[in-house]
Protein backbone atom coordinates (compact mmCIF):
# COMPACT_ATOMS: atom_id res chain seq x y z
CA UNK A 1 0.00 0.00 0.00
CA UNK A 2 1.24 3.63 -0.50
CA UNK A 3 -0.60 5.03 2.34
CA UNK A 4 1.80 5.23 5.31
CA UNK A 5 5.21 4.80 2.90
CA UNK A 6 6.88 8.55 3.76
CA UNK A 7 6.41 7.83 7.64
CA UNK A 8 7.61 3.99 7.49
CA UNK A 9 10.30 4.64 5.44
CA UNK A 10 11.80 7.50 8.05
CA UNK A 11 11.62 4.16 10.08
CA UNK A 12 13.77 1.88 7.62
CA UNK A 13 16.87 1.81 9.92
CA UNK A 14 14.72 -0.32 12.26
CA UNK A 15 15.28 -3.07 10.02
CA UNK A 16 18.29 -3.76 11.64
CA UNK A 17 19.27 -7.04 13.30
CA UNK A 18 20.02 -4.06 15.92
CA UNK A 19 16.76 -2.91 16.48
CA UNK A 20 15.35 -6.23 15.97
CA UNK A 21 17.72 -7.63 19.13
CA UNK A 22 16.15 -4.40 21.02
CA UNK A 23 12.30 -4.70 20.25
CA UNK A 24 12.07 -8.82 20.35
CA UNK A 25 11.55 -11.44 22.91
CA UNK A 26 13.90 -14.86 22.44
CA UNK A 27 12.81 -17.57 20.39
CA UNK A 28 12.54 -19.79 23.21
CA UNK A 29 10.07 -17.13 25.02
CA UNK A 30 7.64 -17.18 22.17
CA UNK A 31 8.05 -21.06 21.08
CA UNK A 32 4.56 -22.93 20.98
CA UNK A 33 2.97 -19.69 21.71
CA UNK A 34 -0.87 -20.22 21.06
CA UNK A 35 -2.54 -16.88 21.92
CA UNK A 36 -0.92 -14.90 19.47
CA UNK A 37 -1.81 -10.88 18.31
CA UNK A 38 -0.81 -9.56 14.71
CA UNK A 39 -0.51 -6.11 13.87
CA UNK A 40 0.38 -5.98 10.61
CA UNK A 41 -1.49 -7.65 7.88
CA UNK A 42 1.45 -9.94 6.26
CA UNK A 43 2.48 -11.69 9.71
CA UNK A 44 -1.86 -12.13 9.90
CA UNK A 45 -1.90 -13.67 6.52
CA UNK A 46 1.20 -15.93 7.36
CA UNK A 47 -0.45 -16.94 10.52
CA UNK A 48 -3.78 -18.07 9.03
CA UNK A 49 -1.26 -20.23 6.16
CA UNK A 50 0.47 -21.88 8.90
CA UNK A 51 -2.83 -23.25 10.68
CA UNK A 52 -2.25 -20.99 13.52
CA UNK A 53 -4.38 -17.88 12.89
CA UNK A 54 -3.96 -15.12 16.03
CA UNK A 55 -6.53 -14.35 18.32
CA UNK A 56 -6.67 -10.87 17.46
CA UNK A 57 -5.78 -8.94 14.90
CA UNK A 58 -5.09 -5.35 13.92
CA UNK A 59 -7.70 -3.99 10.72
CA UNK A 60 -9.31 -7.31 9.25
CA UNK A 61 -11.42 -5.44 7.26
CA UNK A 62 -8.86 -4.36 5.56
CA UNK A 63 -7.31 -7.73 5.76
CA UNK A 64 -10.71 -9.46 3.98
CA UNK A 65 -10.38 -6.39 1.09
CA UNK A 66 -6.82 -6.57 0.65
CA UNK A 67 -5.70 -9.76 1.46
CA UNK A 68 -8.87 -12.29 1.40
CA UNK A 69 -7.29 -15.56 1.00
CA UNK A 70 -6.51 -17.64 3.19
CA UNK A 71 -9.85 -16.78 4.84
CA UNK A 72 -9.72 -15.20 8.11
CA UNK A 73 -11.62 -17.04 10.42
CA UNK A 74 -14.61 -15.32 12.02
CA UNK A 75 -12.92 -15.96 15.94
CA UNK A 76 -10.56 -13.47 14.95
CA UNK A 77 -11.34 -10.59 17.26
CA UNK A 78 -10.63 -7.06 15.30
CA UNK A 79 -7.95 -4.51 17.00
CA UNK A 80 -8.60 -1.57 15.29
CA UNK A 81 -6.40 0.33 12.91
CA UNK A 82 -2.83 -1.24 13.14
CA UNK A 83 -1.56 2.19 14.09
CA UNK A 84 -3.75 2.59 17.15
CA UNK A 85 -4.74 -0.99 18.13
CA UNK A 86 -7.51 -1.09 20.91
CA UNK A 87 -5.01 -1.50 23.82
CA UNK A 88 -7.73 -1.73 26.34
CA UNK A 89 -9.61 -4.78 23.93
CA UNK A 90 -6.01 -6.10 23.54
CA UNK A 91 -5.20 -5.85 27.64
CA UNK A 92 -8.35 -8.03 28.08
CA UNK A 93 -7.52 -10.72 25.39
CA UNK A 94 -4.44 -11.72 27.90
CA UNK A 95 -2.63 -12.99 24.91
CA UNK A 96 1.32 -14.60 25.18
CA UNK A 97 2.77 -13.26 22.55
CA UNK A 98 2.42 -10.05 20.45
CA UNK A 99 3.88 -9.48 16.64
CA UNK A 100 4.35 -6.78 14.55
CA UNK A 101 7.08 -5.51 12.12
CA UNK A 102 9.94 -3.02 13.66
CA UNK A 103 8.49 -0.26 11.69
CA UNK A 104 5.18 -0.41 13.38
CA UNK A 105 6.41 -0.05 16.80
CA UNK A 106 6.76 3.40 17.51
CA UNK A 107 5.90 5.18 20.69
CA UNK A 108 3.10 2.50 21.14
CA UNK A 109 6.34 -0.06 22.03
CA UNK A 110 6.47 0.37 26.40
CA UNK A 111 2.39 0.06 26.32
CA UNK A 112 2.38 -3.23 24.47
CA UNK A 113 5.21 -4.63 26.09
CA UNK A 114 2.60 -4.03 29.20
CA UNK A 115 0.63 -6.52 27.74
CA UNK A 116 2.22 -9.10 26.47
CA UNK A 117 5.91 -9.80 25.08
CA UNK A 118 6.54 -8.23 21.38
CA UNK A 119 8.57 -9.92 18.87
CA UNK A 120 9.44 -7.55 15.63
CA UNK A 121 9.47 -9.70 12.98
CA UNK A 122 10.51 -8.66 9.04
CA UNK A 123 13.29 -5.90 7.80
CA UNK A 124 13.73 -3.07 5.00
CA UNK A 125 16.64 -4.36 4.08
CA UNK A 126 18.15 -4.17 0.31
CA UNK A 127 17.68 -8.24 0.13
CA UNK A 128 15.79 -10.17 -2.65
CA UNK A 129 12.04 -9.70 -1.06
CA UNK A 130 10.93 -13.27 -1.44
CA UNK A 131 13.96 -14.15 0.78
CA UNK A 132 12.68 -11.47 3.38
CA UNK A 133 9.35 -12.82 3.28
CA UNK A 134 10.86 -16.42 3.01
CA UNK A 135 12.19 -15.88 6.40
CA UNK A 136 9.57 -13.99 8.24
CA UNK A 137 7.33 -17.37 7.63
CA UNK A 138 10.07 -19.55 9.24
CA UNK A 139 10.41 -17.18 12.16
CA UNK A 140 6.57 -17.61 12.62
CA UNK A 141 6.40 -21.11 12.24
CA UNK A 142 9.15 -21.12 14.95
CA UNK A 143 7.42 -19.09 17.09
CA UNK A 144 3.90 -20.77 17.13
CA UNK A 145 5.75 -24.29 16.68
CA UNK A 146 4.69 -24.73 12.95
CA UNK A 147 8.41 -25.06 11.80
CA UNK A 148 7.09 -27.79 9.76
CA UNK A 149 4.26 -26.06 8.41
CA UNK A 150 6.41 -23.14 7.58
CA UNK A 151 9.43 -24.95 5.33
CA UNK A 152 6.66 -26.58 3.85
CA UNK A 153 5.02 -23.28 2.67
CA UNK A 154 7.90 -21.46 1.35
CA UNK A 155 8.91 -25.13 -0.65
CA UNK A 156 5.87 -24.80 -2.04
CA UNK A 157 5.99 -21.15 -3.36
CA UNK A 158 9.14 -21.56 -4.85
CA UNK A 159 7.89 -24.33 -6.65
CA UNK A 160 4.36 -23.37 -7.80
CA UNK A 161 6.04 -19.59 -8.59
CA UNK A 162 8.83 -21.57 -10.88
CA UNK A 163 6.43 -23.66 -12.36
CA UNK A 164 4.83 -20.69 -13.70
CA UNK A 165 7.67 -18.93 -15.43
CA UNK A 166 7.34 -20.79 -19.10
CA UNK A 167 3.50 -19.34 -19.02
CA UNK A 168 4.35 -15.85 -18.22
CA UNK A 169 4.77 -12.62 -20.61
CA UNK A 170 8.16 -10.59 -21.15
CA UNK A 171 6.71 -7.51 -22.19
CA UNK A 172 8.44 -5.05 -19.56
CA UNK A 173 5.43 -4.54 -17.15
CA UNK A 174 4.30 -1.61 -15.13
CA UNK A 175 2.60 -3.26 -11.80
CA UNK A 176 0.56 -0.46 -10.73
CA UNK A 177 -3.00 0.94 -8.55
CA UNK A 178 -4.78 3.74 -10.69
CA UNK A 179 -5.75 6.57 -8.68
CA UNK A 180 -8.89 8.54 -8.91
CA UNK A 181 -7.58 11.59 -9.31
CA UNK A 182 -6.65 10.30 -12.95
CA UNK A 183 -3.08 11.70 -12.89
CA UNK A 184 -1.56 9.34 -11.28
CA UNK A 185 -0.91 5.71 -10.48
CA UNK A 186 0.53 4.09 -7.28
CA UNK A 187 3.58 1.82 -9.02
CA UNK A 188 5.11 -1.15 -7.29
CA UNK A 189 8.63 -2.21 -7.88
CA UNK A 190 11.08 -4.56 -7.54
CA UNK A 191 11.52 -4.46 -4.13
CA UNK A 192 7.87 -5.07 -3.24
CA UNK A 193 6.33 -8.72 -2.94
CA UNK A 194 4.03 -8.23 -6.13
CA UNK A 195 7.27 -6.74 -8.24
CA UNK A 196 9.84 -9.53 -7.06
CA UNK A 197 7.35 -12.02 -8.06
CA UNK A 198 6.63 -10.67 -11.38
CA UNK A 199 10.34 -10.50 -11.88
CA UNK A 200 10.91 -14.44 -10.82
CA UNK A 201 8.52 -15.53 -13.30
CA UNK A 202 10.58 -13.18 -16.25
CA UNK A 203 8.32 -10.28 -16.63
CA UNK A 204 10.68 -7.43 -16.27
CA UNK A 205 9.43 -4.37 -14.68
CA UNK A 206 9.25 -1.43 -16.26
CA UNK A 207 9.56 0.83 -13.18
CA UNK A 208 13.57 2.06 -13.33
CA UNK A 209 12.66 5.02 -10.99
CA UNK A 210 13.10 5.74 -7.14
CA UNK A 211 10.80 3.46 -4.98
CA UNK A 212 10.72 3.77 -1.37
CA UNK A 213 11.52 0.65 0.82
CA UNK A 214 8.13 -1.26 0.70
CA UNK A 215 8.85 -0.80 -3.67
CA UNK A 216 6.14 1.36 -4.03
CA UNK A 217 6.74 5.04 -5.84
CA UNK A 218 4.13 7.65 -7.56
CA UNK A 219 4.03 8.38 -11.10
CA UNK A 220 2.49 10.81 -12.86
CA UNK A 221 0.72 9.54 -15.65
CA UNK A 222 2.94 10.92 -18.48
CA UNK A 223 5.80 9.40 -17.08
CA UNK A 224 4.23 5.88 -18.32
CA UNK A 225 5.56 6.95 -21.57
CA UNK A 226 8.61 6.61 -20.69
CA UNK A 227 8.83 2.91 -22.30
CA UNK A 228 6.51 2.94 -25.08
CA UNK A 229 6.78 -1.04 -25.63
CA UNK A 230 5.59 -1.58 -21.74
CA UNK A 231 2.12 -2.47 -21.01
CA UNK A 232 0.05 -1.57 -17.69
CA UNK A 233 -1.24 -4.11 -15.00
CA UNK A 234 -3.48 -2.44 -12.40
CA UNK A 235 -5.35 -4.01 -9.50
CA UNK A 236 -9.13 -3.86 -9.82
CA UNK A 237 -10.19 -1.92 -6.36
CA UNK A 238 -14.11 -2.39 -7.13
CA UNK A 239 -15.55 1.39 -7.51
CA UNK A 240 -12.45 3.36 -6.61
CA UNK A 241 -11.00 1.64 -9.81
CA UNK A 242 -14.05 2.59 -11.54
CA UNK A 243 -13.87 6.35 -10.72
CA UNK A 244 -10.05 6.33 -11.74
CA UNK A 245 -11.06 4.41 -15.33
CA UNK A 246 -13.63 7.51 -15.68
CA UNK A 247 -11.06 9.90 -15.37
CA UNK A 248 -8.85 8.48 -17.16
CA UNK A 249 -11.17 7.97 -20.50
CA UNK A 250 -11.56 11.88 -20.49
CA UNK A 251 -7.63 12.37 -19.89
CA UNK A 252 -5.73 12.93 -23.69
CA UNK A 253 -2.45 11.89 -22.12
CA UNK A 254 -4.15 8.52 -20.77
CA UNK A 255 -5.43 8.37 -24.27
CA UNK A 256 -1.77 9.00 -26.58
CA UNK A 257 -0.02 6.30 -24.29
CA UNK A 258 1.01 3.14 -27.01
CA UNK A 259 0.12 0.63 -23.74
CA UNK A 260 -3.60 2.25 -23.82
CA UNK A 261 -3.47 2.79 -27.67
CA UNK A 262 -2.17 -0.80 -28.44
CA UNK A 263 -4.72 -2.63 -26.00
CA UNK A 264 -1.99 -3.23 -23.33
CA UNK A 265 -3.63 -2.38 -20.40
CA UNK A 266 -5.27 -5.11 -17.79
CA UNK A 267 -6.99 -5.30 -14.99
CA UNK A 268 -5.82 -7.78 -12.48
CA UNK A 269 -8.04 -8.60 -8.87
CA UNK A 270 -6.77 -7.41 -5.77
CA UNK A 271 -3.75 -8.79 -4.61
CA UNK A 272 -1.64 -7.33 -1.33
CA UNK A 273 1.36 -6.32 -2.81
CA UNK A 274 3.50 -6.89 0.16
CA UNK A 275 1.20 -9.58 1.32
CA UNK A 276 2.70 -13.13 2.50
CA UNK A 277 3.30 -16.11 0.07
CA UNK A 278 0.03 -17.26 -0.06
CA UNK A 279 -0.62 -13.78 -1.72
CA UNK A 280 2.84 -14.23 -3.73
CA UNK A 281 1.35 -17.30 -5.38
CA UNK A 282 -1.29 -15.80 -6.04
CA UNK A 283 -0.44 -12.85 -7.75
CA UNK A 284 2.13 -15.43 -9.86
CA UNK A 285 -0.43 -17.51 -11.29
CA UNK A 286 -2.69 -13.79 -12.15
CA UNK A 287 0.34 -12.67 -13.80
CA UNK A 288 1.00 -15.70 -15.59
CA UNK A 289 -2.37 -15.96 -17.17
CA UNK A 290 -2.56 -11.99 -18.25
CA UNK A 291 -2.54 -12.12 -22.30
CA UNK A 292 1.58 -11.86 -23.63
CA UNK A 293 0.11 -8.89 -26.14
CA UNK A 294 2.92 -9.83 -28.44
CA UNK A 295 6.75 -9.62 -28.44
CA UNK A 296 7.93 -6.44 -27.30
CA UNK A 297 9.18 -4.51 -30.22
CA UNK A 298 13.02 -4.18 -30.89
Amino acid sequence: MVSGVTRRAALTGLGTAAAMAAFSVSATRGAGATRVVSLELQLTETLVALGAPPIAAADNALYRRLVGRPELPASVEDLGPIQQPNLEFLTYLKPDLIVLPPWEIGGSRRALARVAPIEAIGDLSARPPIERLNETTRRLGVLVGRDGDAEALVANAAAEIDALRTGAATRPTFLCRLMENGRHVAIFGGRSVVGAVAERLGMPNAWTGRQSAFGTAVAAIEDLARVPDARLVHFHRGAETDRALARLARSPLWAALPMVRMGRTHAMPVVHPNGGLASAIRAAAQLATLPHDGPPRG
